[in-house]
């Protein structure tokens, strides 16, 4: 019997970082989880439409309270793949959580994910000082993404591992970067590498795709390592 040729699979990487609960506005936390579902969803579409057939869909979300949990559960909602880097072993990181609820929801999402990393000591060593952890699951984040989910407030860095570091590590990677503002109702904006990813990659037709989808925006200045 003759079989059929297999057919390739396409597979897509998003991330995301972005601010806590804390520092997100009660009132602008709906439109940044319709931001982060429109995201999703413009680079899924075109991301089938460069690869014209099927592609795997992946999350990577270090999943704590806020942003990160924003899009952990519109990307399962969808059927996303979810991985899950962390800063601690779970026991630890739940520590940073604000109640019970908070840290049902943690192990949740850790049960929905087909993979939970917690940084390497070694990598946490390398980096040093107390916030070394998060510096280390920033970088583990962005490291095979294709694109990174932003939800930032726009002001400069407060410290290593910080929405805005990891957004400009993202850059600086040729990455992609949208930007959704955790502060101003605005729609997700497009943040280009410098320079573009190399003619005929998939990422420079996915850039060139979102281009159409997104407004696009120089990099702030305050989007920068602390």
């Amino acid at each position: 019997m003759e079989q059929s040729p297999s057919v390739s699979v396409r597979s897509v990487i998003v991330a995301v970082t972005g601010h806590r609960l804390n520092q997100l506005p009660v009132h602008e936390r709906p439109r940044i989880e319709a931001e982060i579902a429109r995201a999703l969803d413009e680079v899924e579409d075109a991301s089938r439409d460069i690869s014209a057939g099927p592609v795997k869909m992946t999350m990577c979300s270090a999943i704590a309270e806020g942003a990160d949990r924003y899009a952990a559960e519109a990307a399962l909602v969808r059927g996303w793949r979810l991985v899950t880097p962390l800063p601690f072993h779970p026991e630890r990181y739940t520590l940073d959580f604000e109640n019970e609820a908070s840290v049902r929801q943690f192990y949740g999402l850790l049960q929905a994910s087909r993979k939970v990393a917690p940084v390497e000591k070694h990598v946490v060593e390398a980096i040093g000082g107390d916030a070394a952890p998060y510096a280390a699951v920033g970088r583990a984040l962005i490291e095979k993404a294709d694109v990174l989910l932003a939800v930032w407030n726009g002001l400069p860095p407060k410290g290593p591992g910080g929405t805005s570091e990891v957004a400009a590590l993202m850059l600086e990677k040729g990455g992609l970067v949208l930007w959704i503002s955790a502060a101003e109702p605005k729609p997700a904006r497009l943040v280009p590498p410098a320079p573009l990813p190399r003619a005929g990659s998939f990422r420079r037709k996915l850039y060139d795709t979102l281009t159409a989808r997104f407004e696009r925006i120089v990099r702030p200045p305050e989007m920068r390592a602390a």
